[in-house]
């Protein structure tokens, strides 16, 4: 066995070297580098964008909306403070509020008098609420039910005829501007009525409030003294029902399990490194007769491994992007968790490669003594 030391600059050429000319077994490495790159940054990239878009749905749903409401008591049902309610949007928290008050009319338009839908009144802060555009003119907010049934149209010129029980007159209202929104935040109960916005001063049956995921449990505990009636509390309750079933999207970005996929994919990574090097026990013995050490052994292998990880992790992480977005996935997603994933997966599986060559090898008296 030889004793001269291998310079370092020589193992690397060797292992260059060897990454070229090792034909099957160098395509197996970059082939399974480039798919254990891109299947679990596809994966997760697809995962995570269907769970921004269902929160955004559960958003757009009501899911940030409180619904405030007075106690119950044996009188029947405090009202609540509608002033105090529309005043709530200029507090640090809550994007829009306002108060809503039921009428016992019905509304329809002048020209489909047989059409009849309940009649709400609303303070300014629905159009907000509801991004509904103010006009010039007054206005009243017909819900997409509403317009899909009578055919209206934003920016149609109406008046509201308001008929109350049976024997009273009807009111004509003046001249008004058409809205049309999805009523969806506040409810389904509320498609297919007529809103009017109008300024509330007194009481008014129930409070919207919209706020945040960062603000949710501090409105939640300030809304019931902010709208107390006449020193008891009002009793807020989330738009959106939730419970053990049902997903928390503060957390779900960061519970959701896909995150971990990289760890299989470094262990798989580490073990068809272990086997092809197994499978080259001879060949590695020859270098160990020739006197090459375990640092110069390491450098061969490191850069045998760097090179196919590179064509590979470049191959993977081009196949990733290009798969996620075929398969849904947000571009901002596509991009920074395929890329986080590549970059964990040869991370991690380079640990490993250093850790197998750190290994004691034997020279090929060793190799025949084993046979």
């Amino acid at each position: 066995m030889s004793n001269r030391a291998w310079p370092l600059s020589l193992a690397a050429h060797e292992g260059l070297a060897t990454a070229r000319t090792g034909r099957w077994t160098s395509l197996l490495l970059i082939l399974a580098v480039a798919w254990m790159v891109a299947a679990p940054g596809v994966a997760d990239a697809v995962g995570v964008t269907h769970v921004i878009d269902a929160e955004r749905e559960w958003i757009d749903a009501g899911g940030h909306v409180f619904v405030v409401t007075g106690a119950r008591t044996d009188t029947g049902q405090n009202p609540i403070p509608a002033l105090e309610c529309e005043h709530l949007s200029a507090m640090d928290g809550i994007g829009a509020s306002f108060a809503l008050r039921r009428t016992s009319v019905t509304g329809t338009l002048t020209h489909i008098p047989g059409g009849r839908a309940s009649l709400f009144e609303v303070s300014p802060g629905a159009l907000n609420f509801l991004g509904v555009a103010a006009a010039s003119q007054p206005i009243v907010v017909a819900t997409s039910g509403f317009a899909d049934r009578t055919g209206i149209q934003n920016n149609d010129p109406v008046r509201v005829v308001q008929r109350g029980s049976s024997g009273a007159a009807a009111l004509t209202s003046d001249p008004l501007v058409v809205r049309v929104t999805n009523a969806t935040t506040m409810g389904d109960e509320f498609d297919g009525s007529l809103l009017l916005p109008t300024l509330l001063t007194d009481n008014a049956d129930a409070c919207y409030v919209r706020t945040d995921a960062p603000h949710l449990n501090a409105v939640a505990v300030a809304l019931p003294a902010l709208l107390a009636h006449e020193g008891t509390p009002a009793v807020p309750r989330a738009r959106l029902y939730s419970s053990d079933f049902t997903v928390d999207y503060t957390t779900a970005f960061e519970d959701r399990p896909l995150r971990w996929l990289w760890v299989p994919s470094v262990l798989l990574l580490g073990l068809i490194w272990a086997m092809v090097q197994w499978f080259r026990r001879a060949h590695t013995a020859i270098y160990a007769t020739f006197g090459m050490r375990t640092a110069p052994r390491m450098v061969m292998q490191v850069t045998e491994w760097g090179v196919l990880a590179t064509v590979g992790l470049l191959w993977g992480w081009s196949l990733g992007v290009v798969g996620a977005l075929a398969l849904g996935a947000h571009v901002h997603q596509a991009v920074v968790l395929v890329s986080a994933h590549a970059g964990l997966t040869v991370a991690g599986a380079s640990v490993l490669v250093v850790l197998w060559g750190l290994r004691p090898t034997g020279t090929l008296l060793n190799t025949l003594k084993e046979r």
